[in-house]
């Protein structure tokens, strides 16, 4: 991406969260404080590159922090939001599957763009069976929890870790 492409990126990007934000928030005094931040914010992104085109070493980073810690911060959230969703899946999948109060954790390097996905461990003290189960067959049930694992294609291989004692 071009900088001038990312700098009309940024100016729509903050644009865009005003009018959010404004729509959002009740009409009073913390509106127009919260109009008064955000047009001092999209002068700051509309002026930012100015010094650089004077040829100023003016880093704008030095006063509002690293542009790596952020993309981390995205990173790690983005990742963290992923496996929540993977893990509300397998969760529901358990339930319908007729096994209740198992508990599924996920090992995985959130940080990594790629998150690499260590291990998946399922806590069966507290497990319950529904009628829709049948037996109360503690094998059983585990591999059924390992079959529901396997079908979510970004856990297909990994290790499953199974804890079923008080």
């Amino acid at each position: 991406m071009s900088a001038v492409s990312g700098w009309l990126l940024s100016i729509t990007g903050v644009i865009l969260l005003s009018v959010l934000a404004e729509f959002v928030l009740p009409e009073g005094q913390i509106n127009k404080y919260i109009k008064v931040i955000f047009s001092f914010v999209i002068l700051l992104v509309v002026i930012m590159p100015i010094p650089k085109l004077f040829g100023k070493g003016f880093d704008i980073s030095k006063f509002f922090g690293n542009e790596s810690i952020l993309q981390e911060d995205y990173l790690y959230q983005l990742n963290a939001d992923k496996l929540t969703a993977i893990n509300t899946e397998i969760s529901e999948k358990i339930h319908k599957a007729g096994l209740r109060n198992v508990e599924v954790s996920i090992n995985a390097n959130v940080l990594d763009k790629d998150m690499e996905i260590f291990g998946v461990y399922v806590d069966l003290c507290e497990i319950e069976y529904a009628e829709n189960f049948g037996n109360k067959d503690i094998t059983k049930a585990k591999a059924k929890i390992k079959e529901i694992i396997k079908s979510i294609s970004l856990l297909e291989n990994v290790e499953v870790s199974f804890n079923e004692f008080k």
